[in-house]
């Protein structure tokens, strides 16, 4: 996911070009949907039936159903992007992830909206795993932007490329 091995990053790179493109048709016929309000504008996001959806503080923490992809969607204010930020880095941190420098970041536009992607490179139980964290400003109907963590290995990441693209665009549709 968000690596040339993605098609999130891809997009990212390119001006969100897929992200343009009206489709989610490739979300599964087996599937639910959630809405997410933290934001303050309602919106759906469309999920596998078999993927796990968890309520957290600021929205929800999504996971495959072999919890080798997990990523957590917040609604955030301006404000304490920084803080949340780095309460995933020392939250990762805990749990053993050792995170590697350079870290990239990419700033673009989609839907009239700023948006940063960030890759973290980074190190799990002695193998590369993914990080990466996607953060928006407020669309013009809502509150607050979006923060985005995403964890996967390399192998789930390729595995579920589809699917959490699918997401995730989702969640970044104007």
């Amino acid at each position: 996911m968000f690596a040339r091995h993605s098609l999130l990053r891809a997009a990212v790179i390119s001006a969100f070009a897929l992200f343009l493109a009206p489709s989610l048709a490739t979300v599964p016929a087996a599937a639910k949907t959630i809405t997410f309000r933290a934001t303050g504008a309602p919106f759906p996001i469309n999920l596998p039936n078999n993927w796990r959806v968890k309520d957290i503080e600021r929205g929800v923490e999504i996971s495959s159903s072999d919890r080798e992809v997990r990523f957590w969607v917040e609604a955030i204010d301006t404000g304490n992007v920084d803080a949340v930020v780095n309460n995933y880095f020392k939250s990762f941190r805990q749990q053993g992830v050792k995170m590697r420098l350079p870290m990239t970041q990419r700033k673009d536009v989609f839907g009239g909206v700023d948006v940063i992607l960030m890759d973290i490179p980074s190190i799990y139980d002695g193998n590369t795993t993914i990080i990466r964290m996607l953060i928006t400003n407020p669309r013009p109907q809502e509150r607050k932007g979006l923060f985005i963590a995403y964890w996967a290995s390399p192998k789930a990441d390729r595995k579920y490329d589809e699917t959490v693209t699918d997401i995730i665009m989702d969640l970044l549709r104007p």
